[in-house]
């Protein structure tokens, strides 16, 4: 983390391959520890991008009724860029993230999704939500597929985290009424450091990029855009929704540093209270997902992982 944490930029596009190629060498290490946990991959649809990986655990959490409680992680990429599984060197970053989760005793679940230019709003959105009711539906396909003996998934224990574009997938996903409607119930979601509103300042969003082609022109990004759908939830709706962590990176750039803030604000003066937040201390936007099985700046995780735990009576399984 030292190479990280010293190095002021916070850039993304500066920052994202310096960051990925820092933590190969440290996750290289640890190979044999990370792929102990197994990984099995699923396909959830009929389009190319549609699969998923279940990382199971070998001492499952569990929630009352016995069985274990699921944990979907969403990757950002900036809506044109991403993978569950990236090509060598960089192999074991997802590989990792799936295997701390599994540790920690959650069934850890990573879909790909459509991209641009494949895909607009709300498609992404509306593929995690696949990901979602195939994986409850298929939850004994699921679990019989493991070679170790296993519980059963709880698909009333569903947690979902999205980092980056990610989190702004399953903000969509959770408070657009299309989406909303058709959705599982959750039990929480976490947002890692994704947008909330696109009209940024010294951003150009709303005039090119992935952006302004997934969520469309600058009028539509503001019919879309997540406090949007948020501000246009009922009460009734906001005591609905699934209860949210925020999680952001100590060294985000500006624009997320603001966004942070104003969603913090937003969510008090709905919900009545203060969120949680977890802060990814001396990380960059990139390196928290990096950090997770390294040795290095795993706290964060550590942190989500408890959260999840608070919501869910436990008991020690094997």
């Amino acid at each position: 983390m030292d190479i990280i944490a010293k190095n002021p930029e916070t850039n993304i596009d500066k920052i994202n391959l310096y960051t990925l190629s820092a933590f190969v060498p440290i996750l290289d290490e640890r190979r044999a520890e990370i792929e102990e946990i197994e990984k099995k991959t699923f396909k959830y649809g009929q389009r190319h991008r549609h699969n998923l990986d279940v990382y199971y655990p070998d001492q499952p959490v569990l929630t009352p009724n016995a069985k274990v409680p699921v944990l979907f992680f969403v990757y950002g990429g900036g809506y044109n860029t991403g993978s569950r599984q990236f090509p060598p060197p960089y192999e074991m970053g997802y590989r990792a993230l799936g295997s701390f989760f599994a540790q920690r005793g959650f069934i850890t679940i990573i879909p790909d999704y459509r991209l641009v230019p494949e895909a607009r709003f709300p498609a992404a959105s509306q593929d995690i939500r696949d990901a979602i009711v195939w994986v409850k539906d298929n939850a004994e396909t699921i679990r019989s597929s493991s070679t170790r003996s296993i519980q059963e998934l709880d698909s009333e224990c569903i947690f979902v985290m999205g980092h980056s574009a990610g989190a702004a997938h399953i903000k969509v996903m959770t408070m657009y009424e299309p989406l909303r409607k058709t959705l599982p119930p959750l039990r929480g979601v976490i947002w890692n450091a994704g947008p909330w509103f696109f009209d940024v300042r010294g951003e150009s969003f709303h005039t090119s990029g992935p952006v302004r082609f997934y969520f469309g022109t600058p009028e539509q990004q503001r019919e879309r855009e997540p406090r949007t759908l948020w501000n246009n939830l009922t009460d009734e709706e906001i005591r609905a929704h699934p209860e949210i962590l925020l999680v952001q990176a100590e060294r985000e750039p500006d624009w997320l540093q603001v966004t942070g803030i104003e969603i913090a604000n937003d969510l008090k003066r709905r919900l009545g209270k203060e969120p949680k937040r977890v802060v990814g201390v001396g990380h960059n936007h990139v390196s928290p997902n990096w950090a997770l099985c390294s040795g290095q700046g795993e706290q964060w995780g550590h942190e989500v992982a408890e959260w999840i735990k608070e919501r869910i009576v436990t008991n020690t399984g094997s």
